[in-house]
């Protein structure tokens, strides 16, 4: 990534500075490391608080890769349709980053306020996900609401974890694959469970909202 990174250059042929390319380095670090795993702590919460859907998804293994549960592959993760919504649940509930700024290329309008061109604004995906006009039970786990054609009552920008528009994620298909392979791996080897029903509350001190805490009880599958 550094080498290709040092050899690009912009349209006109300048290469890109010292300070751009360490920029661009830890944007990536920042952005495909610590959310994934945010992400997969917050998704073995919701796991272990539901052990209903746990099972669920343990048995969901089995149908997808046979009772003997032989490696993973590839086209198998596609088929992981009740983890794939529990994942998408969790994005809703603990997006890992609850802020985007954008800049107003042009005059806008927004609720009687007018944003000149230039302005920042800030979008937070966990207020949009939130939103009781556009989700039903807006603060409960319920990851089949996803098996609607609409679960966010048609809403085009109700559902963003991965931002949107020219900026959106670029890892996005990536982190699903991540994600629900290190989930697929430990769901197979250990089952979840709260510790005396602790569900850890939210860390805002810093940029990646991890877990406070995070703390929880597993044993191997007999």
């Amino acid at each position: 990534m550094l080498q290709t990174l040092l050899d690009a250059s912009y349209k006109d042929g300048r290469p890109l500075t010292d300070d751009e390319i360490a920029g661009m380095l830890i944007g990536l670090l920042l952005a495909g490391q610590h959310t994934s795993s945010t992400t997969s702590a917050w998704l073995g919460f919701f796991l272990a608080r539901d052990k209903s859907i746990q099972e669920q998804c343990y048995a969901e293994q089995k149908a997808v890769c046979g009772d003997d549960l032989p490696p993973l592959t590839y086209d198998q993760l596609k088929d992981l349709s009740l983890l794939d919504r529990c994942l998408k649940e969790t994005l809703r509930l603990r997006p890992p980053i609850m802020t985007m700024m954008r800049m107003a290329r042009t005059p806008q309008t927004v609720a009687g306020y007018n944003i000149p061109p230039g302005h920042q604004v800030c979008v937070s995906p966990t207020v949009n996900h939130r939103l009781r006009d556009s989700w039903n039970d807006a603060l409960d786990f319920k990851p089949d609401r996803y098996l609607q054609e609409n679960p966010a009552a048609g809403e085009k920008f109700a559902y963003i974890p991965f931002g949107a528009g020219r900026h959106r994620c670029i890892g996005e298909n990536f982190a699903y694959v991540q994600i629900k392979t290190i989930w697929s791996t430990l769901l197979r080897l250990y089952e979840f469970d709260l510790i005396d029903g602790y569900f850890p509350t939210i860390n805002y001190t810093t940029m990646i909202h991890t877990p406070n805490n995070p703390v929880i009880r597993y044993k191997r599958r007999s």
